[in-house]
């Protein structure tokens, strides 16, 4: 509208014009919002840019939705403006976003434990933190624990469990534990038969039962020090377990196996390989034979003289071989009757009789010296016949060349020093006699004393 103005030398006409006034424009966008799985959804707001002469908001406001719930799985959903409007503005509405994040569950571990070589039990946990009708089905897989099983201690570990998309996990671990199984008893073996002389075969595993039950081969190292394979019997033997690091044995038990050694067959004859011997009046320790065992078994005997036994008083065996050990001549006496004992190492006996032949030389082929020389210098000091200790009734005698009677003695170990009552006889001839009474033989000869 114009009003007013002059001018003298215009006439002033006024023409009144129009302002127009145009809507402003305002955009109102709705605020992105979030919230955790299973809370309930925020309030949802919207802002404006735009708005002037001190407008705080449009005559009539949007109205402002999500298609988010409370049970809404974690994901990103739109937040929706609709409506709105003012005769000063065209309006813009911008949507906006609701976020919904994991919530977290938390899982606690529990602690377990397990008996050295039995199955591990079921790990299980608490978990806390679900929502809404969500439980512990939701969960898949299993907890795990760090591998081995040797005693000690296992951290347990989250494993293949999982929980839905809409968790995220806060894990507390726990142990587990291996403890020690404790031996109670120790199975006993069958009887084991052995052939003489065989070493048996002993078992080198045996079942063991633990406290808990279970059944277990271990090793097991025998102490054979008290087995004899060369002795019939029953046989019992301890062996020591060989346990591994997780099975005790606080009893201390031993395994026990009883070990019968059969009976050998007794030794089937004793053979001797001489039984003829000429004595040597010199050694009263001589050779007659050797024996030989017939066993197609062993080779290992002890061949001994039956205590008492026929003439056995005047024998001896060492390592095998029979022996005359007597300095009992046994006069007139030429079989000896000797009964061997035989014993295996099985104990097995066998007893056998020999018959023993002592020569002796005829005696009118006994060999008599015809001198000797008594000086004293320990060579051929004295003169005798010890043959004749073999005859019953010998007797012995010196004369002079006059007949008189130097020496006598019915003991053929007893001899001639060439003196008579304590005196030294000359150097010269002298005559002996020899009778043996057994046989009615006499001997006659010459016997000459020498001094250099």
């Amino acid at each position: 509208t114009l009003t007013g103005g002059t001018d003298q030398n215009y006439t002033i006409t006024l023409v009144n014009g129009t302002l127009t006034i145009g809507k402003k424009e305002v955009t109102i966008t709705a605020d992105n919002k979030s919230k955790t799985y299973g809370e309930v959804n925020p309030t949802l707001t919207f802002s404006y840019d735009g708005l002037v002469n001190g407008d705080t908001k449009v005559t009539n406001e949007p109205s402002i939705s999500t298609t988010a719930t409370a049970s809404s799985n974690v994901g990103t959903y739109p937040i929706t403006l609709t409506g709105g409007m003012d005769q000063n503005y065209t309006i813009t509405m911008v949507n906006g976003t609701l976020t919904v994040t994991k919530a977290t569950l938390k899982i606690q571990a529990n602690a377990h434990s397990k008996i050295f070589g039995s199955s591990d039990p079921e790990l299980t946990f608490i978990a806390t933190g679900f929502k809404g009708t969500d439980n512990i089905t939701s969960l898949t897989g299993k907890l795990s624990r760090e591998a081995g099983e040797l005693v000690g201690s296992y951290k347990i570990v989250l494993g293949t469990l999982i929980p839905s998309n809409n968790y995220e996990v806060e894990y507390f671990s726990a142990q587990f534990e291996i403890i020690p199984a404790e031996l109670i008893t120790i199975s006993d073996h069958e009887l084991i038969t052995t052939p003489w002389s065989v070493s048996p075969s002993l078992p080198i595993n045996l079942s063991v039962v633990t406290a808990d039950g279970q059944v277990v081969q271990l090793p097991v190292t025998w102490d054979q020090t008290p087995l004899n394979i060369f002795k019939r019997g029953a046989y019992f033997l301890t062996g020591k377990l060989t346990l591994p690091s997780g099975i005790l044995n606080p009893a201390e038990l031993m395994a026990t196996v009883e070990v019968n050694v059969l009976a050998k067959p007794a030794p089937q004859d004793v053979i001797l390989s001489n039984n003829d011997f000429d004595p040597d009046p010199a050694n009263y320790f001589q050779e007659i034979g050797s024996f030989t065992v017939i066993d197609p078994i062993d080779n290992v005997h002890s061949i001994t003289l039956l205590p008492g036994a026929g003439d056995n008083e005047h024998f001896e065996v060492k390592s095998g071989i029979l022996f005359w050990s007597s300095a009992d001549e046994v006069s007139g006496k030429t079989e000896f009757t000797v009964v061997i004992q035989v014993a295996d190492r099985d104990g097995n006996v066998i007893e056998k009789q020999f018959t023993i032949n002592r020569g002796r030389t005829d005696i009118m082929e006994l060999e008599i010296f015809n001198s000797f020389t008594p000086n004293g210098d320990g060579i051929n000091d004295t003169w005798g016949v010890p043959d004749l200790r073999y005859y019953i009734g010998v007797r012995v005698q010196v004369f002079d060349r006059n007949s008189e009677r130097m020496f006598y003695t019915e003991d053929a170990d007893v001899r001639w020093d060439g003196t008579y009552k304590g005196k030294e006889m000359p150097v010269g001839t002298y005559f002996w006699v020899v009778e043996v009474i057994e046989t009615g033989i006499i001997r006659r000869g010459i016997l000459t004393i020498l001094k250099d």
